[in-house]
């Protein structure tokens, strides 16, 4: 019994070392096939059989002819060790992990991937089920079974961050559209707004021409004094009693034609807001519609009201989502950009590792807050000469740009932060030695 156990634990061994050294020797591969493939990389000291380092040929063998002792399989380990040390250092930055983990969540003719196995089996010329007969060269290994053979434990890992590196493009996709179509929507209703006002200016300015004709009108005759636009004749059309009465009356109509539908432009733009409204304050109970209108009103009255409080509840959207929301989409947006231009970057250099996805995620977290919060540090354009400068300086741009902006770069905008922190509270900068 005792030399049962002995020889499996022999076997079991000996299998674990045999798997380390396959690990060790399909990394040393993979960073081969990754420095030959690079413009910028050499192995022409690979080539050098004078300065005692293990070279090309030397690597070829251990993986071609089995060793024939174990001293020789001692060596050929150390060959591989030197080897993977020196072939790291001069693929830097990137490392065997980083090569294995890009190729892995990329992939290169995947094998495994569901697409491959669908084209492998209708454009197949007939054979087995698992599509071993399909495609001649579906066994054959690729770069792709080096990483698998090199790193094991980084398969699942690897799919897992595929999978979520997808997730995280699509909802930033959908928050594109989101916050463009949110964009569009609060533009219209400034545009619906700013046309309101003119109007309105427009109303007021021919209210005092309507006063001063009323009053000079009054002065050329002995009639009693007249108001403008209310008589009518007997079939109850407006009754005008000069030219000048009659263009103003015109006028006054146009004006009002013109108010009414933009207060119906309004009013259909405030649909969705009101909808998003009623179901958030569902829960916690509603004012009827015509709760802000007394009971006691007359219809006209109540139009006027319920006209002016819509005015208002839009102008408060476009401030309240203006200002705070469309700035925070907007900063997740710029932190989102510079995660997918981070990983672009990783993965043309091959130098993806399983931590980039959290990163990505806190990265993310940050550029929310700072998109946020940014528009209190800074002052906004056009300030006046003698006030102080806020964090970022005086730039003529908008609170949404320069919450996209601070979310691409936030840790930029972090170090800012921490400057503004010690110019505040007096704290010196660790990194400024004293002056002796």
């Amino acid at each position: 019994m005792s030399s049962n156990r002995d020889e499996n634990g022999s076997d079991a061994c000996q299998r674990i070392e045999e798997f380390i050294f396959v690990r060790e020797l399909n990394e040393v591969f993979l960073l081969l096939d990754h420095i030959s493939g690079r413009w910028d990389k050499s192995l022409y000291n690979f080539h050098n059989h004078d300065d005692g380092e293990p070279h090309i040929d030397e690597l070829c063998a251990i993986g071609l002819t089995p060793p024939d002792s174990e001293q020789q399989r001692v060596a050929q380990a150390v060959k591989v060790l030197c080897a993977k040390d020196k072939l790291n250092a001069a693929a830097r930055p990137a490392t065997g992990l980083t090569i294995a983990f890009t190729l892995l969540v990329v992939g290169e003719d995947n094998r495994r991937d569901w697409r491959n196995w669908l084209r492998d089996k209708m454009f197949g010329n007939g054979g087995s089920e698992n599509g071993s007969a399909h495609s001649p060269h579906w066994d054959k290994p690729t770069r792709l079974t080096l990483a698998r053979n090199a790193f094991p434990g980084l398969v699942r890992v690897a799919s897992s961050f595929n999978l979520r590196m997808k997730l995280v493009v699509y909802l930033l996709l959908l928050g594109l559209v989101l916050t463009c179509v949110m964009s569009w929507h609060i533009a219209g209703g400034s545009a619906i707004l700013q046309h309101l006002d003119a109007v309105q200016a427009a109303q007021a300015a021919l209210s005092k021409e309507i006063e001063e004709a009323e009053f000079k009108h009054t002065a050329s005759t002995t009639a009693p004094p007249t108001q403008f636009c209310t008589e009518a004749d007997n079939a109850g059309l407006p009754r005008f009693r000069n030219t000048e009465e009659y263009q103003l009356c015109t006028r006054r109509r146009q004006l009002m034609a013109q108010a009414a539908a933009i207060s119906m432009n309004l009013r259909d733009w405030l649909v969705p807001w009101q909808a998003c409204y009623g179901t958030l304050a569902r829960p916690f109970g509603r004012l009827p519609a015509d709760g802000v209108v007394q009971a006691s009103a007359t219809p006209v009255e109540r139009e006027n009201r319920l006209q002016r409080a819509q005015e208002e509840q839009a102008r408060v959207v476009t401030l309240v989502v203006g200002t705070a929301v469309l700035p925070l989409c907007y900063g997740v947006l710029g932190a989102g950009a510079a995660v997918v231009r981070g990983l672009w970057a990783k993965m043309r250099e091959s130098l993806l590792s399983p931590r980039d996805f959290t990163l990505a995620l806190l990265q993310l977290a940050l550029g929310a807050t700072i998109g946020a919060c940014i528009a209190l540090f800074v002052n906004p354009s056009g300030q006046t000469p003698g006030s102080e400068i806020g964090l970022l300086g005086n730039w003529a741009l908008s609170t949404s740009a320069l919450s996209f902006i601070a979310g691409f770069g936030v840790e930029g905008v972090f170090v800012a932060l921490e400057s503004l922190v010690r110019r505040v509270f007096n704290i010196s900068d660790p990194a400024r030695r004293p002056a002796d």
